[in-house]
């Protein structure tokens, strides 16, 4: 143990006296139950450190203690104050510890980590190539970053980064002008283990909680949380929670302090838990009789990882990168080595009828790229790459001032309509859309009018139903956060925890979702307030409009705002999401306002054909729908003769393969956690038809698996805008097993033949295709591929300009785009 006068000048003065020792002490009777006299003592070995065995039987793994620089002979006791407990690690350890400073604990064996705490206004901290301050500058290290120290010289780290953001190494400087940039941590990054040891670890039930308590977020947590008694409390409805009874539940007891936060942590054994059940931290101190409850966020959800990292009043795990720091998407995938195989030339062929009437009023933009949580100017800096890559408009996030927060989710609680704030200024607003004009692209602004901020959680709305003061307490809680703008008439009572089935029932109109979205009124005063956000939003240029939650508004509010938007711009495009795959929930809105929706049902078809046999295709959409609903507990009819029934909402429906709802949302939503790699298939079929709007997520963009065969395929949508109709082909094994090809012709307006996208769907065979499916004969068409002529014949057999007969070539899960006349795409 090393004492150090700058951390504790009176334990370093002490320690010098003749006869003094460092105790060891602990609340058992081996560590002496709290009294120095009786604790094991450890002997100095110079002037700033001591040194001692503990015998293996008197302490256990997990066990908690403090050092204590104890000289009788002066009746004098300096104790650690400031800092957190240490901790036993496993038997037959050497430890290295600082007095004071318990986050700095480290057993021998263990690479020392640093955690980045400076930098959190700046984006991180500079690092640097060299260690000299005049090196070149190599990025920044992302505040919350761990990093193994490989040299320290003074105060300059030469540094592996674990987790965070940034460079992977180079040098930085641990502290600026006496404020620390990087501290000192036991915590092991992810999936960090002993070097020498192999006793310790955890067990695969268990699940390594982190929780960052900040003074910004909940100032009576962090106060609470510094008392030598508290506790972090994971507390929830379920027994294993301690069905809401903070003495009752786990503790994450491991906890560091630092100048502006602490953070705990712990083991949550989840053996006697279900998958995504929810809870809330408490910080708990018993004998005070303090509870600090989370109040403002949405439920935590226990992880399927091994770990998980969460800020106290968060609600989310660590914050979602939005990923626009890793533009441009690339252009290349990995290349690997696949065997390749003839397709067969005996297939069963199943043809999917395509095709829907429209029913928006204005064109719908073909390819939209979502600018998910995106600052305005990041957005607009990219829109001229956005256009050249086949988009049409871009989305953006919510605009208004929103509940505090770099969170994706914090844009979903509205706090003030009046008000642009948060992603950048109404000046900043305008500027991209002045931009975007002049590019011919369209802006989507995303408007959340069903409910504002969360400023309690569901668990005390619902005590307060039973007690008029606290209900009153929450209530003017609640006004404060959203005057002067609206008060609390208007939003809706009584309070009724929309959860469960009454996400889809007749009650999701007026619930609370998850009893603490604070749901608002359709009164004149919300309509109000609501249409003058839309004019802030018209007038800065704002030309689509995304209604947030619609199906948890009643049709003739949203009505309200579609027919105002029509009113205030001619040919202002809108649509509205109802999450959900009840084709009559999305009629409801779609046939009376005239409005597209977003295709949850196509999307989940598309995923369960090309992952099926072709009994699947031959049912229709509507049976497949019906029976993934029904896994999930949610009864969709299938509506007769469904084999005939062309996929797809409307012809103008919004369509994705995953979108922020499926990616960023815990759990799967009606089988819809495909990764990028899985979802490339799905992102093929959606961009090669000619109709509907494609919403583009970006992390599909820039993954390097998919981003390159998205990028062809925007391409090669933006080259058939003449395209009038598509006929789908998939093509099955005679033994079974989903289809092996899917090939989607193009057709104008004259019938012609104008595009043709062939896609392999073996994931680990490339395909060697001599062939193409065609519903009907056609004269001999000329098609190309990177300025290279392919001749498609009468019974679909290809040559290439020399008459030669030719073969495609497809990687595992990709696909080759062939444009007719003069565009060309690969």
């Amino acid at each position: 143990v090393e004492v150090s006068s700058h951390r504790s000048a009176r334990a370093a003065k002490a320690g010098a006296r003749p006869g003094s020792v460092c105790c060891v002490v602990g609340a058992t009777p081996a560590l002496g139950q709290w009294d120095p006299k009786k604790s094991p003592k450890l002997q100095t070995v110079d002037d700033m450190v001591w040194e001692g065995s503990l015998a293996g039987g008197s302490w256990k793994p997990g066990e908690e203690f403090k050092y204590c620089i104890l000289n009788e002979a002066h009746n004098e006791y300096v104790w650690e104050e400031q800092g957190p407990m240490h901790v036993f690690p496993a038997l037959e350890t050497s430890l290295r510890h600082e007095f004071e400073n318990a986050a700095a604990d480290r057993a021998e064996g263990h690479p020392q980590i640093w955690e980045i705490t400076g930098g959190a206004d700046k984006g991180g901290i500079i690092v640097r190539a060299e260690k000299d301050l005049t090196s070149a500058e190599a990025g920044r290290l992302g505040t919350g970053s761990l990093v193994e120290e490989v040299e320290l010289d003074g105060e300059r780290l030469k540094f592996r980064r674990k987790t965070g953001s940034g460079p992977s190494t180079g040098w930085i400087s641990v502290q600026l002008k006496g404020k620390a940039l990087a501290v000192k941590t036991s915590l092991a990054p992810p999936g960090a283990k002993p070097i020498q040891s192999s006793t310790s670890g955890k067990q695969s039930s268990e699940v390594l909680l982190r929780v960052k308590v900040s003074n910004k977020r909940s100032p009576l947590a962090a106060e609470a949380g510094l008392s030598d008694g508290a506790v972090c409390c994971v507390v929830g409805e379920a027994p294993a929670f301690g069905a809401w009874d903070p003495k009752k539940s786990p503790k994450l007891a491991q906890k560091r302090i630092f100048e502006k936060y602490t953070v705990w942590e712990g083991l949550l054994d989840t053996r006697s838990m279900k998958p995504n059940q929810e809870y809330k931290y408490c910080i708990l101190d018993l004998a005070a009789n303090v509870y600090v409850w989370e109040e403002s966020c949405p439920m935590h959800v226990v992880p399927g990882t091994s770990e998980a990292s969460h800020e106290f009043e968060d609600g989310a795990a660590a914050a979602h990168d939005s990923q626009a720091e890793l533009w441009p998407p690339p252009k290349e995938a990995p290349v690997s080595s696949f065997d390749e195989v003839d397709l067969e030339t005996l297939l069963v062929q199943h043809w999917i009828p395509w095709g829907s009437s429209v029913v928006g009023p204005s064109v719908a933009p073909r390819s939209i790229f979502h600018a998910f949580h995106w600052p305005f100017s990041t957005v607009k800096d990219r829109l001229q790459e956005l256009r050249d890559l086949g988009f049409s408009a871009v989305q953006i996030s919510p605009a208004q001032k929103s509940k505090s927060g770099r969170e994706w989710w914090a844009r979903y609680q509205p706090q003030d309509y009046l008000q642009i704030e948060g992603l950048g200024s109404l000046d900043d607003l305008r500027s991209l859309c002045l931009h975007a004009k002049e590019l011919g692209l369209m802006i989507i602004g995303d408007a959340v009018f069903n409910h504002m901020l969360v400023v309690a959680s569901g668990h005390d709305w619902e005590r307060a139903q039973s007690d008029e003061k606290q209900l009153k307490l929450l209530q003017q809680r609640l006004a404060e956060a959203v005057r002067p703008s609206l008060e609390v008439e208007d939003f809706q009572w009584p309070w009724f925890n929309m959860s469960g089935p009454h996400w889809d029932n007749e009650n999701r109109y007026e619930g609370w979702g998850n009893g603490e979205w604070s749901e608002l009124r359709y009164c004149p005063k919300v309509i109000s307030v609501q249409q003058k956000h839309l004019q802030l939003l018209l007038d800065a240029g704002v030309t689509g409009f995304r209604f947030d939650a619609v199906k948890h508004m009643r049709p003739e509010h949203v009505g309200e705002h579609i027919r105002f938007l029509r009113q205030s711009s001619k040919g202002a495009f809108a649509y509205g999401e109802v999450l959900g795959v009840d084709d009559s929930m999305h009629q409801e809105y779609m046939d009376p306002l005239q409005m597209p929706s977003t295709d949850f049902p196509l999307t989940v078809y598309i995923n369960e054909v090309l992952k099926s046999g072709v009994s699947v295709a031959k049912a229709g959409p509507r049976a497949a729908v019906a029976k993934v609903a029904k896994s999930e507990g949610v009864d969709v009819q299938d509506s007769g003769s469904p084999s005939a029934a062309a996929p797809g909402l409307s012809g103008d429906s919004i369509r994705f393969a995953r979108n922020h709802d499926t990616v960023m949302n815990p759990g799967s939503f009606y089988g819809l956690s495909g990764s990028c790699r899985s979802s490339r298939i799905a992102w093929v079929w959606l961009l090669a038809v000619h109709d509907g709007s494609v919403l583009v997520y970006p992390e599909d963009m820039l993954n390097e698996e998919s981003g390159p065969l998205l990028r062809r395929a925007l391409t090669f949508r933006a080259s058939v805008e003449q395209a009038a109709a598509t006929e789908i082909c998939l093509q099955y094994s005679k033994t079974g097993g989903p289809p092996k090809l899917l090939t989607v012709l193009l057709r104008d307006g004259a019938g012609k033949i104008c595009g043709i996208c062939v896609a392999n769907l073996l994931e680990r065979q490339t395909l060697r295709v001599a062939s193409l499916p065609l519903k009907e004969a056609l004269p001999v068409k000329e098609v190309k591929v990177n300025s290279k002529v392919l001749k498609v014949h009468s019974d679909g057999s290809l040559t290439n300009s020399s008459s030669t007969p030719e073969v495609l070539v497809i990687r595992p899960w990709d696909a080759m785009f062939f444009v007719a006349e003069q565009a060309s795409v690969s």
